[in-house]
């Protein structure tokens, strides 16, 4: 067998996530969809990783089998054209037949953007959270951010986590004069991790928490202080590495 890795961009807004689900519409399942049409058998696809319903990706990594060698260019056209416009094969690559998406990636980058007004233009790729933001005060959220932490207090539970200790490689945030992005780069992530960092960071930045606050349910999970969770449509998988 011959493994192939695709590089993916994906508008997530229509999907709920990009695991295969019943009754439901995902990114995995669209392409391996398009690659059972192209090669008539099923074919399955491993991912690096998901995303939840309306999370919105870069460069999702996968990849799969076949029997034999193909045409790349071929195979990106043909499946770009079985996908629709909210999926997009970048690229089809050969890659040696011990490569695995999720196994071997060593970190993952996400990217969270924060619009300072309202813009029906970005309403389905960024978050307005409305007036009175102090966004310098997010600022100072993100800087506590690098190092090792226990997240449990920032995720969703999930019984197959082996454990809920990241480490975050960076975190920064890039500002201009209509929004902020912020990108946290981690060897891993928990479920619904970076939401719920950015919907309690914008709670900060309201007044309704303070800085301290977030140190405290930073560095001790089990505090009594209430997160918040960030909509899906601000949150991109921006990149992976190996």
């Amino acid at each position: 067998m011959i493994r192939y890795k695709i590089t993916i961009e994906y508008d997530g807004t229509n999907f709920s996530g990009w695991q295969i689900q019943p009754d439901a519409r995902t990114v995995e399942e669209e392409i391996e969809k398009a690659l059972n049409t192209i090669f008539q058998t099923p074919v399955d696809i491993i991912g690096q990783g998901r995303t939840d319903a309306g999370v919105h990706a870069k460069r999702q990594i996968a990849h799969f089998d076949l029997p034999e060698s193909i045409d790349l260019e071929k195979l990106q056209f043909g499946i770009n054209g079985l996908t629709g416009n909210e999926i997009y094969i970048h690229t089809v690559e050969e890659v040696h037949s011990e490569f695995h998406a999720r196994f071997d990636a060593i970190s993952r980058e996400y990217e969270y953007t924060l619009l300072k007004k309202a813009s029906p233009l970005y309403e389905r790729i960024t978050w307005w959270p409305g007036r009175n933001v102090d966004y310098q005060v997010i600022h100072n959220c993100i800087q506590l951010l690098k190092g090792e932490f226990d997240f449990s207090g920032f995720s969703k539970f999930n019984e197959e986590n082996y454990t809920t200790i990241c480490t975050v490689i960076n975190s920064e945030l890039i500002e201009d004069e209509e929004k902020l992005v912020v990108k946290i780069r981690a060897n891993r992530f928990l479920r619904n991790m970076v939401r719920r960092l950015i919907g309690t960071m914008v709670e900060v930045g309201k007044g309704k928490l303070s800085v301290h606050d977030f140190k405290e349910k930073l560095q001790n999970p089990e505090a009594d202080i209430q997160t918040f969770t960030a909509p899906a449509k601000g949150l991109v998988l921006s990149n992976v590495f190996y």
